[in-house]
């Protein structure tokens, strides 16, 4: 059987299970903390659900240590999913032993690896623990999945006060609970600082044009396909309309349910820029750089408010309402009237940026975490 990968030279393995892009990116911070635990060393095991971009995600912080989940089925059910997740982590952990796991947030992979590691008696770590929208089936099935995650862990690592307050109302001990801050926040600031700005990056500097105004625009959340979608496509095709100094970037997501609505009203609109998925790091320089950003994606909601970008929320509902309360977003839904109108009443000023201080984080959540782990560790060895 081939070794495997591992990162830092302690003696103890902590099993960190990753999924998505977005897991990759919150997580590897966390495990380069561990890695340089001296009693500790991460084990990376990644299930496949975006396989290239997440392990791109991860080169970015130069983890390249990185375990496959062999997953053979094809389906996109979520049943199916979770049941092949399940079984083949429980699987991994028969075999490698961890004395710890960590998942991350609110994904199939995050729930399946918190199950297995129940089963198999491993203590497991929920990053991003308490995130709660209110709806049981908005996001779906993400709400769920977070929901059920707490339920199994033994460690929950809430991001901010209200998500820790939110587990403490769904009856679960403060003693399991501890608040450390976004791991998001220690990742774009490590990123940020190196990263050139946009237009000089290789993937943007031939796609974007000299407009002054730039705004970012992601979409690809289940709840949103079908009609929500295509009235966030109009609303960008009358952005750009109404504001001749506007260019828009958009990266279109692979799946051809999100990809065919968005190339129907969008493809060969002047100053509006369909692109393939961007490396995190040429995200990170749109998200800094640009004077507005629609998105319906959880992440960039914690990311955003680290640059000042103003953020308008296309979705109903959001389990980030500190970037609500804060004044840094605005929840605006996909009403197609709804959306215009607010992004003119941004892009009229000048100079778009927010100075506020970022709620999710300080950047040092990430050695919360693995100080915690390493203590939990040391008590029952």
């Amino acid at each position: 059987m081939k070794e495997p990968e591992i990162i830092g030279s302690g003696a103890a393995k902590v099993l960190c299970v990753i999924g998505t892009r977005p897991e990759a990116i919150k997580m590897a911070p966390v495990i380069s903390a561990i890695a340089n635990c001296s009693s500790l060393h991460a084990h990376v095991l990644m299930t496949g659900q975006h396989r290239e971009i997440a392990s791109d995600a991860l080169k970015s912080f130069d983890i390249t240590q990185i375990n496959w989940l062999d997953v053979s089925s094809t389906s996109h059910k979520l049943a199916d999913q979770a049941g092949e997740l399940l079984k083949g982590i429980n699987a991994y952990m028969a075999v490698h032993h961890p004395r710890y796991a960590l998942v991350h947030g609110d994904t199939t992979t995050g729930f399946a690896g918190a199950l297995a590691s129940f089963y198999s008696a491993v203590p497991v770590g929920h990053v991003e623990a308490g995130l709660r929208s209110g709806e049981l089936t908005d996001p779906f099935p993400e709400e769920a999945n977070r929901r059920l995650a707490d339920q199994l862990c033994h460690r929950l690592f809430a991001p901010t006060s209200i998500a820790k307050d939110n587990l403490l109302r769904e009856g679960l001990s403060e003693d399991k609970i501890l608040t450390t801050g976004n791991t998001v926040v220690d990742a774009v600031r490590h990123l940020a600082q190196k990263i050139k700005p946009a237009r000089e990056l290789h993937e943007l500097k031939n796609i974007l044009g000299p407009e002054k105004r730039l705004a970012l625009v992601t979409t690809h959340r289940r709840e949103n396909w079908g009609d929500p979608m295509r009235r966030i496509c109009q609303a960008i095709k009358h952005m750009v309309d109404t504001h001749k100094d506007l260019q828009v970037v958009l990266p279109v997501h692979p799946n051809p349910v999100v990809r065919d609505v968005v190339e129907d009203v969008l493809k060969n609109v002047r100053r509006i820029h369909l692109v393939k998925p961007l490396s995190y790091e040429a995200l990170i320089a749109l998200e800094r750089d640009a004077d507005l950003i629609l998105t319906d994606s959880g992440g960039i909601q914690e990311e955003a408010p680290e640059f000042g970008t103003p953020l308008l929320i296309l979705r109903k509902t959001t389990e980030r309402p500190e970037a609500l309360t804060s004044g840094l977003a605005k929840l605006v839904g996909t009403c197609e009237q709804t959306i215009t109108d607010e992004a003119a009443h941004i892009l009229k000023c000048e100079r778009t940026k927010i100075d506020r201080k970022n709620p999710f984080g300080d950047g040092h959540a990430s050695q919360r975490i693995a100080a915690a782990v390493e203590n939990h560790i040391k008590s029952v060895h």
